[in-house]
């Protein structure tokens, strides 16, 4: 168990990100999150009735500057780290390879997997033994997933990462996980399927507990982790 609650969590004004918010914040930790919109955020506070634990910054992952304002950010709030989860991610569209946009190619694999390294080297000096990191995969990221396009090919980077990041901070006792949330009710899960029932998928919180159990699990360093399976 940590003796100190503090996390900064990527892409938290909704969907999974809030919902991991509001289950950190009941267990009694102090979060710092973001969004790309500072009124996204501020509505999440507002919701949650201003907690005192709760700490927010617009920050868009993809670029350096910004992450580096946003942990300096945190840091200075939180006065320390013991858990990060990298969240923010974008869909992108579901076309072929052939033909992708050029464009959005190249922010969903900037947000989704260059995010992902900002954050994480920022943070990685301010992270101490015992500490978490756990990154949000996709079943896309572990088997062909035709015209997912570059969710697909961005969230097989994040388990490479994963894997590559438990290797490098064992030693330091920092246990990293790949977590693949599996079906969600969330905006982007009804963009991806919109002829879904979203009622017949689970909701966000449903993640959210279980991230704090495998936070207390005995799960090895570098696995990647399917919902529910711990």
């Amino acid at each position: 168990m940590l003796k100190k609650k503090r996390a900064i969590v990527t892409g938290g004004s909704r969907g999974i990100g809030r919902a991991i918010v509001e289950e950190l914040l009941r267990d009694g930790w102090s979060v710092c999150t973001c969004s790309r919109k500072e009124e996204d955020l501020i509505r999440l506070k507002e919701e949650l009735g201003s907690p005192s634990g709760l700490y927010i910054k617009a920050c868009n992952v993809g670029e350096r500057q910004s992450v580096k304002n946003f942990v300096d950010f945190c840091l200075q709030k939180l006065g320390g780290l013991e858990l990060l989860v990298n969240n923010a991610g974008l869909l992108g569209d579901r076309v072929s390879i052939e033909e992708y946009p050029e464009d959005v190619w190249e922010e969903v694999i900037r947000v989704n997997l260059n995010g992902i390294f900002y954050v994480t080297k920022y943070c990685l000096p301010h992270m101490k033994k015992g500490s978490v990191v756990v990154n949000l995969s996709s079943g896309a990221g572990k088997r062909p997933a035709p015209y997912w396009g570059a969710y697909a090919v961005s969230k097989f980077g994040v388990e490479g990462f994963s894997l590559l990041l438990a290797e490098e901070l064992r030693e330091r006792g920092i246990r990293v996980y790949a977590l693949n949330p599996g079906a969600t009710r969330t905006q982007m899960r009804a963009r991806a399927y919109p002829q879904e029932d979203p009622k017949t998928l689970k909701p966000p919180k449903e993640v959210a507990k279980f991230l704090l159990k495998l936070l207390n699990s005995n799960v090895p360093s570098g696995s990647s982790v399917d919902y529910n399976s711990v």
